[in-house]
């Protein structure tokens, strides 16, 4: 798999993405060539947060995704602005379900 900027996904999951941002959501996108699984945490109230892919497997009936929100380090000028991180994992395209965990 491979974690993909927004320059490197279909501008129908990057507008799917802006309208979702400021909640939670868990998002899956194909363009039949690969899949997009797209996991966003909300609204956050300070920049510095990043996003870890804990696990990322196949199993025989479905595709598990497990992510896990991490906050600004400590010491770090995270600023005073909101952010809306999420994540954005390419994968080879598969008719599995995906499970979020």
């Amino acid at each position: 798999f491979t974690v993909v900027e927004e320059e490197d996904y279909p501008k129908e999951l990057a507008n799917a993405i802006n309208q979702k941002k400021e909640s939670s959501f868990r998002l899956t996108y194909s363009d039949g060539e690969s899949l997009y699984i797209a996991v966003g945490y909300g609204v956050q109230p300070t920049g510095g947060y990043s996003i870890s892919v804990n696990e990322l497997y196949l199993t025989d009936n479905s595709i598990v995704v497990n992510t896990e929100l991490k906050g600004p380090e400590k010491g770090e000028n995270a600023g005073a602005e909101q952010s809306f991180p999420y994540i954005v994992i390419r994968t080879e395209y598969l008719e599995n379900p995906v499970v979020f965990q």
